[in-house]
């Protein structure tokens, strides 16, 4: 009978053992992930517009007219200070639409395209609306003076109310936004601001007036006459 060593058999057990005892490979853990934050929306610039709403025949600034955003990016209303200045601020940057506007007896009017691109400066005027046709019993209107007077030409807008008249008046070297008078029985009597400065006068037709410029600092009475849209002879 053939003998197996002993030597042989526990070779045999011990390599059985180690391979069913083989270990198994280490597991690997992927590092953290850090969350990326989101990029933030670009922050676009914002601009003002600028300006000044002027009274169209006087030539100066008006107060209190409304400056109004028709059209852009950016809806916005001001209203124009003492000297007719106004400023829209924060703008988005585009083409914007602009409207000025003021009570009765003025009206509405919109400019554009206006480019704010930048800071930007943007100006129109306003004029008297209605009156027309014209007649004597209604003054309202713009009228000019002229006359033998040192400080003609005298630009002069006239609001009526009934018998009560207010409105502007600027010559060469006066100007005033605080005109008040009256008229009453085809006379007329208009005190010009605080400069000591009155007109006198009677209408002679719808666009003809007659009057007499009393100014202190000049110390006399000039004669002088008020046309409206036409002439009116010396």
């Amino acid at each position: 009978m053939l003998r197996i060593p002993h030597f042989i058999l526990v070779v045999v057990a011990f390599a059985s053992t180690s391979c069913g005892n083989a270990a198994a490979p280490a597991s690997s853990t992927p590092p953290p992930v850090t969350p990326t934050a989101p990029t933030p929306s670009p922050v676009l610039a914002r601009y003002a517009l600028s300006g000044t709403v002027k009274e169209a025949w006087i030539d100066t600034g008006l107060p209190g007219a409304t400056v109004t955003i028709a059209s852009g990016p950016t809806p916005g209303s001001t209203l124009t200070n003492e000297q007719g200045r106004y400023t829209l601020p924060d703008l988005l940057p585009g083409i914007y639409r602009v409207t000025f506007s003021k009570g009765a007896p003025y009206g509405s009017v919109t400019y554009g395209p206006v480019s704010v691109f930048a800071d930007a400066q943007f100006s129109g005027a306003l004029s008297l609306t209605g009156g027309f046709p014209v007649t004597a019993a209604n003054l309202q209107g713009y009228w000019v003076a002229q006359g033998p007077y040192a400080n003609e030409p005298c630009w002069i807008l006239l609001i009526q109310n009934g018998t009560k008249l207010e409105g502007w008046y600027k010559d060469r070297r006066d100007y005033s936004t605080s005109m008040s008078g009256t008229y009453t029985g085809g006379a007329i009597f208009i005190q010009v601001g605080t400069s000591g400065l009155t007109i006198e006068g009677r209408v002679e037709d719808e666009r003809c007036i007659r009057a007499v410029i009393k100014n202190e600092a000049l110390g006399g009475n000039f004669p002088v006459a008020i046309s409206r849209g036409g002439s009116c002879s010396r």
